[in-house]
């Protein structure tokens, strides 16, 4: 679905309507207030996945600003579609001021340069990719800066390209695509200019973090919940696996396993129901399809004398369970 107009005032006002309708009808329940004088039609919010509500949030708050924002950190991040967990609760903007407030009324401020290294995606100004991934990964705990930077460092493929990003000034129009952080945009992030990045950060402390993440990092990782299974299994002290080991099927096709444990000829899958509900990944087959044919390609790999492990997202965050799981599959930790 489009993403749903913006109510306010003056749009009454051009009906010859009260402004003060709006009050009313948000007090009934009919309309949800999201900025002062900004509001959404209550039936179209509820539509809407929790990543398009902060989207509509972001353009509620540009809107009313007196100048346009930068937005930056976390917000940024949704734009460029690298893998965060969850959606941020609240809006991240750049500013120059160092006086005042950080944080207030959802919007969380930090200091940052608003006009060098900044990118525009349809309406919005963004910190560019580079300059949004070394601040999350220098900022979030091991597991969630990894998947950050393993979808910086991935390339966008052509079918989830949105060509979103304009140059600075040009007219674009939000589309519903701007807020799908699965799908990773813009040009692939280099090990190199990572490093050099991260190498220019005011303290050694922030460097040898950075330089963790980055150096664990891979473009191979085909999700966040890889990334962060990935992430877990090298903290827990088991081995590293092989990343998209290949397959050949029956039928002449090529099928490939998340984690590759090549001493235990062993296969790590990480289930999440995404993958299953996705419209694009099924090939238009329907859910019970989809979960037979995933059974055949993992028993014709087991044909080959390959054992599997598979776990979800409540086993991978459950420290004990993940822990256990991939012992009883034959891994033994350092």
């Amino acid at each position: 679905m489009s993403m749903p107009r913006l109510i306010v005032p003056s749009d009454l006002e051009q009906l010859g309507q009260d402004r003060r309708k709006l009050v009313d009808l948000s007090n009934k329940g009919e309309l949800i207030r999201l900025r002062r004088g900004v509001y959404v039609n209550t039936a179209e919010w509820l539509e809407l996945r929790p990543q398009q509500q902060y989207g509509l949030k972001a353009l509620a708050f540009q809107q009313q600003a007196q100048r346009q924002p930068v937005f930056c950190d976390a917000t940024a991040a949704l734009l460029w579609g690298l893998w965060l967990v969850g959606t941020p609760q609240r809006l991240h903007v750049a500013t120059e001021v160092t006086a005042g407030g950080r944080s207030r009324n959802g919007v969380q401020r930090h200091i940052g340069s608003t006009t060098e290294g900044i990118s525009q995606c349809g309406p919005f100004l963004i910190t560019n990719k580079l300059s949004t991934t070394l601040r999350l990964i220098r900022t979030l705990d091991f597991p969630y800066a990894v998947a950050v930077c393993d979808s910086g460092m991935r390339a966008p493929d052509r079918k989830h390209s949105f060509n979103r990003f304009t140059p600075v000034g040009a007219d674009a129009f939000p589309g519903d695509p701007l807020w799908q952080s699965a799908y990773p945009q813009g040009p692939g992030l280099s090990r190199e200019e990572l490093v050099a990045a991260a190498q220019l950060l005011p303290s050694r402390a922030a460097q040898q973090r950075a330089l963790a993440v980055i150096n664990f990092a891979s473009p191979l990782s085909g999700s966040a919940g890889e990334s962060l299974s990935r992430a877990k299994i090298h903290q827990f002290g088991f081995p590293a696996p092989m990343l998209q080991k290949r397959f050949g099927l029956r039928d002449g096709s090529d099928a490939y396993v998340d984690f590759w444990f090549k001493e235990l000829q062993l296969a790590g899958e990480f289930d999440g129901k995404g993958k299953y509900l996705r419209a694009d990944w099924g090939g238009g087959l329907s859910i019970q399809d989809r979960v037979m044919k995933e059974k055949q390609r993992e028993d014709q790999i087991r044909a080959q004398g390959v054992g599997f492990v598979r776990w979800d997202w409540k086993e991978m965050m459950n420290r004990e369970r993940f822990i256990s799981l991939l012992r009883e599959a034959g891994l033994r930790q350092k």
